[in-house]
């Protein structure tokens, strides 16, 4: 059963939290920073009830126009209480309000969601029972699809990036996701590093300078990203590279354009 959703997967758990607004220290603007960032990391990502999980498969992928990329996905929920009706939600890129996608969704074999379709309470077409269901999207660079998984049981949450900006070197990696849809917003994830170590990192052409987040006890480091914006402009390109001896990854992205 196929089903177009935006909605999203890549869990990181235990991360600091850092909001790092290279463009303003105004606290408006810092605040919904903070916001976005939390919304999508706690909200969504981290969401996940003890002794739950959820993992994604995919299915199919193709690349479509203008650098896009057409997925779809099946979604496994083990840990849930038997008979568990789940109701899908989403939550578009820039947004704090998780929009509702799909109801009655059933937990079949080896956890796959699906559309059951035995009762009236569950989605599906009883000529098809037990009908996998998989999750359709079309993404930019950067787009995460933030799923989110309701029930009286519990809710779950999944953050899934089929098009991703990443890079890597010698065992470090630095991805960026959009938080914003023109990507002026992004959360910038690294992993790989020293634990509980000051990490440098440059991004121009914000800067010129070196600037340093902490990488928790996990060697994952995480912040926010803004860029300078000049009177006027609306786009832009950003790069970020890590600047320590023992690795250096590095991504760019296009801002300001969707």
């Amino acid at each position: 059963m196929k089903l177009h959703a935006l909605g999203t997967v890549l869990t990181l758990s235990g991360c600091l939290l850092h909001a790092q607004s290279l463009a303003t220290g105004k606290d408006a603007l810092r605040a919904r920073v903070d916001h976005l960032m939390n919304t999508h990391i706690l909200g969504v990502e981290q969401l996940v009830p003890p002794g739950w999980s959820i993992a994604v498969k995919p299915v199919a992928a193709a690349r479509g126009p203008n650098d896009t990329m057409l997925v779809q996905v099946h979604i496994f929920v083990k840990g849930a209480p038997e008979g568990t009706l789940f109701e899908q939600q989403t939550m578009p890129v820039g947004d704090d309000k998780a929009i509702s996608a799909m109801q009655g969704i059933s937990v079949g074999k080896d956890g796959i969601l699906m559309c059951a379709g035995r009762s009236p309470g569950q989605c599906g077409d009883p000529k098809n029972p037990d009908d996998p269901i998989e999750f359709t999207a079309s993404t930019i660079k950067g787009e995460p699809l933030r799923f989110l998984f309701i029930s009286e049981a519990g809710k779950i949450g999944l953050v899934v990036v089929p098009n991703p900006v990443g890079g890597q070197n010698r065992g470090c990696t630095l991805s960026a996701v959009r938080l914003t849809p023109d990507f002026a917003l992004a959360l910038i994830t690294g992993t790989g590093f020293p634990p509980n170590t000051d990490i440098h990192y440059i991004s121009t052409p914000n800067s010129a300078g070196t600037h340093i987040i902490r990488s928790n006890d996990m060697g994952v480091i995480r912040f926010s990203l803004l860029p300078s914006m000049k009177s006027g402009q609306k786009s832009g390109s950003l790069k970020v590279r890590i600047a320590e001896p023992q690795c250096s990854p590095e991504i760019s992205y296009d801002w300001g354009k969707l």
